[in-house]
C-alpha cells in the first residue's frame, strides 16, 4: 500500500463539516438557504459543486475519491480495496430496489429500473448467486427485504475473504475491524427483524450476515437502533483513523467516516425538502447522531 495515501486522507478529513457548519444547516430556514450554506462549506470548496444536484454530488464524492485511492495502491492491497469499492454498486442496487436510482455504477447511474429490469442486469454481475436466491423468495412474498439481505451477506462475506490479499499483519487488523462492523450491522438487522417483522430466532438467523458473535448468540441480543449504530461505528472509525496510521484499516475507517458525514448532511437536506419544522429536524438529527 502506498504510504502517500494516508496523509492525503488526513488532509481531506480536516475539511469535513464542523459542528458549527452542521448547526448552520440544521437552522437554515429553507432549502435555498441550506444549499447556500452547503456551498460555503470548506468541504465543498475542496470538492466543488459541478451542477445544481447537491445529493448526487455529495453521494459521489466518496466513490470518486475511492477510485483515486485505488489507482495509487499496489498489488495485492488493491485487490482488497476493489472488493470494498464493490459496496457502492451494492448501494446502487439497494437504492433501485427501494424505488430510487443509481449514483455510482455506469450501467445503473441515474436510472430508475424496475425490479424486473434489475433482475436482468444482475444475471451477468458479481451478485448473481445471492440475487437469484433472494429474488425467488421475493416473487413469493413480495417483500423487498428478501432482495437486500442476501446481497449484504454476500458482500461482507466476500470482503472478509478478500483479506487474503493483504499482508499477515494487515489481514489480522482489517478482519478485526470488519468483524466489529458486521457485529454492529447484525445487531441493527436483529433490531429491525424482531421489532418490525416479528420473526422467530430461526427465521432471523437465516437473514443475518452469517459471521461473528451476534450471529452465534442471537437469543441473548436485543439489537441496536440505527442511531446507536451510527454513533458506535463513528467512535470506532475515528479511533482507528487517528491511531492506526498508514494502514488499510485506517483507510477503511476514513471512508466509513466520510460516508457517515455525507449521510448526515443528506438526512438534513431531505428533511428540508419535506418542509419539516426546524425543531422536528433537530430532534431527528439528535436521535440519529447525538443520542438525546
Amino acid at each position: 500500500m502506498s504510504y502517500s495515501i494516508y496523509p492525503k486522507l488526513r488532509a481531506i478529513y480536516s475539511f469535513l463539516p464542523t459542528s458549527a457548519e452542521t448547526e448552520e444547516l440544521l437552522y437554515s430556514k429553507d432549502v435555498s438557504e441550506f444549499k447556500n450554506h452547503v456551498i460555503e462549506m470548506r468541504f465543498l470548496k475542496r470538492f466543488p459543486l459541478i451542477d445544481s444536484d447537491i445529493e448526487s454530488h455529495l453521494r459521489r464524492i466518496p466513490f470518486s475519491l475511492g477510485e483515486k485511492v485505488r489507482k495509487q495502491m499496489s498489488e495485492p492491497s488493491v485487490l482488497f480495496f476493489e472488493a470494498y469499492l464493490r459496496g457502492y454498486e451494492l448501494e446502487d442496487i439497494k437504492n433501485i430496489i427501494r424505488g430510487g436510482k443509481g449514483f455510482f455504477t455506469r450501467e445503473l447511474r441515474d436510472k430508475n429500473l424496475s425490479i424486473e429490469e434489475l433482475n436482468t442486469y444482475m444475471q451477468n454481475r458479481f451478485w448473481k448467486i445471492p440475487w437469484n436466491s433472494g429474488y425467488s423468495r421475493y416473487e413469493e412474498k413480495k417483500d423487498k427485504i428478501e432482495l437486500e439481505l442476501p446481497l449484504d451477506r454476500y458482500y461482507y462475506y466476500s470482503l472478509l475473504k478478500e483479506t487474503r490479499n493483504l499482508s499477515s499483519k494487515e489481514r489480522s487488523q482489517v478482519r478485526e475491524f470488519l468483524l466489529s462492523f458486521i457485529n454492529l450491522k447484525n445487531r441493527v438487522y436483529l433490531f429491525r427483524l424482531k421489532n418490525f417483522y416479528a420473526l422467530s430466532d430461526f427465521e432471523i438467523k437465516k437473514l443475518l450476515i452469517p459471521i461473528g458473535e451476534v450471529y452465534e448468540n442471537i437469543k441473548e441480543e436485543k439489537g441496536l437502533s440505527e442511531g446507536s449504530f451510527r454513533r458506535e461505528i463513528s467512535k470506532i472509525c475515528y479511533k482507528d483513523f487517528k491511531f492506526r496510521m498508514f494502514t488499510m484499516r485506517a483507510i477503511l475507517a476514513f471512508f466509513f467516516l466520510l460516508n457517515e458525514k455525507i449521510n448526515e448532511i443528506l438526512s438534513i437536506y431531505r428533511a428540508k425538502l419535506l418542509q419539516l419544522k426546524p425543531q422536528e429536524i433537530i430532534e431527528m438529527w439528535r436521535k440519529l447522531y447525538v443520542g438525546s
